[in-house]
């Protein structure tokens, strides 16, 4: 029949990741990090999956000093002489990285099979810590196993317990954002991160910090001037061990996407620093403006139409979730499309995968996209994330009925 499209298996088709990605994307979301991994050449190769998701990337400049850098010194390196003893050299790798004048943060893992001989990255990073003013700080490896969502998450941890935080300088009007993921410098990250300052101003509050957002070590040292940190789902140790550090309180939130969720992370703060009311009316207002906004849209596009929901980010899939139910779309990710009806076209909200089914509505949803870089602010997240996400959804129907009717 025409229109109809093949199963899908939906965790088949899903594009995963290893730990590296995400210390890599850790790496670019600060602006004067560095990072010295203990393997081959084929680590700066990989480095080039983030220069893809972000047009404004900084692992790999086209002139001046790369961000990522190899100890690996020939193509292909053998076990034998892995084992050799490599002291020398990864000291002077770390010394000349150590060096560059834009060196707030130097970072150090290792890569798989580099691990099992047991080098010293860890022993060499700390003695190069003592002899710069950089920070020198190493992430424990978990590349035999890890996510990218591990790297990540484990960046940010070493890092809550290197930078420098004086506790007692906080303001009970003020907070720190750990754990918020920051995959590129592209205008939808600078529209997140607008976005979610905006909904705690609503409430009074001041974001002093957010971990990570694109700035430097100095942006990660202003948490300490923070009275309460506010933990996002891709940093939860690191936001414990910051508000440990500080000792202040932790309030921990989800991701913000859709209307439910983004009610659900203001109150849950608003009740930590006792502005319920302040943030209900605030609610009221801006819920009742986005239905208005995209009430037709909705009605008209978007309510009663199947979506598959494709992602490996567990966070970003139980808020798509509740996004579809919001929407009125029906979630066929367990059933597949083969469960759709008739010439119905099906909505895909997923990363960009190994492969795309045509027939299929691609919204690119989470990390990476290699398909889209907005020229303009375009947030996900919050009341102003709503809005641009109904567009970008009834404009792919939209597209994507033309493109059929033109067959």
């Amino acid at each position: 029949m025409a229109g109809m499209i093949a199963p899908v298996a939906p965790k088949d088709d899903i594009l995963r990741l290893p730990f590296l990605n995400g210390v890599y994307v850790a790496v670019d979301a600060i602006s004067d990090s560095y990072l010295i991994v203990d393997g081959p050449y084929c680590v700066f190769t990989k480095a080039e999956m983030q220069y893809c998701h972000n047009l404004r990337c900084r692992l790999l400049p086209p002139i001046g000093y790369r961000r990522v850098v190899h100890t690996g010194q020939i193509q292909r390196e053998e076990v034998q002489s892995l084992s050799a003893d490599r002291s020398g050299l990864v000291e002077r790798i770390f010394a000349d990285v150590c060096a560059q004048p834009d060196a707030g943060i130097v970072l150090s893992t290792a890569f798989d099979f580099h691990e099992l001989v047991g080098f010293p990255l860890k022993e060499i990073s700390r003695r190069h810590a003592g002899a710069t003013s950089a920070l020198v700080c190493h992430v424990p490896s978990r590349s035999l196993g890890g996510t990218w969502l591990d790297g990540y998450a484990l960046t940010c941890a070493a890092l809550a317990e290197a930078v420098t935080l004086r506790p007692g300088r906080g303001r009970q009007d003020a907070v720190a954002i750990v754990g918020h993921l920051q995959d590129r410098d592209e205008p939808d990250a600078a529209g997140n991160l607008r976005e979610l300052k905006r909904l705690l101003g609503a409430i009074g509050l001041r974001v002093t910090s957010v971990w990570l957002s694109g700035g430097g070590r100095a942006e990660l040292e202003a948490a300490e001037r923070a009275g309460l940190v506010v933990s996002m789902p891709y940093a939860r140790e690191a936001a414990r061990i910051v508000a440990r550090r500080l000792g202040v309180s932790l309030c921990e939130v989800d991701l913000p996407l859709g209307l439910s969720a983004t009610e659900d992370f203001l109150l849950k703060i608003a009740a930590r620093v006792g502005r319920r009311a302040r943030a209900k009316a605030f609610i009221k207002a801006e819920s009742a403006a986005a239905v208005r906004d995209t009430e037709a849209h909705v009605l008209r596009l978007l309510a009663g139409r199947g979506v598959l929901i494709l992602q490996e980010d567990s966070q970003m899939e139980a808020r798509l979730r509740e996004l579809s139910v919001d929407l009125g779309l029906r979630d066929l990710s367990a059933s597949g499309a083969q469960s759709a009806s008739g010439s119905e076209r099906v909505l895909c909200l997923a990363p960009t995968a190994r492969f795309f089914q045509s027939d299929l509505l691609h919204v690119p949803m989470g990390y990476p996209n290699y398909l889209e870089h907005p020229v303009y602010e375009r947030p996900f997240l919050g009341y102003a994330g709503l809005r641009h996400l109904v567009d970008r959804l009834c404009a792919a129907v939209l597209h994507g009925e033309a493109a059929g009717a033109g067959r």
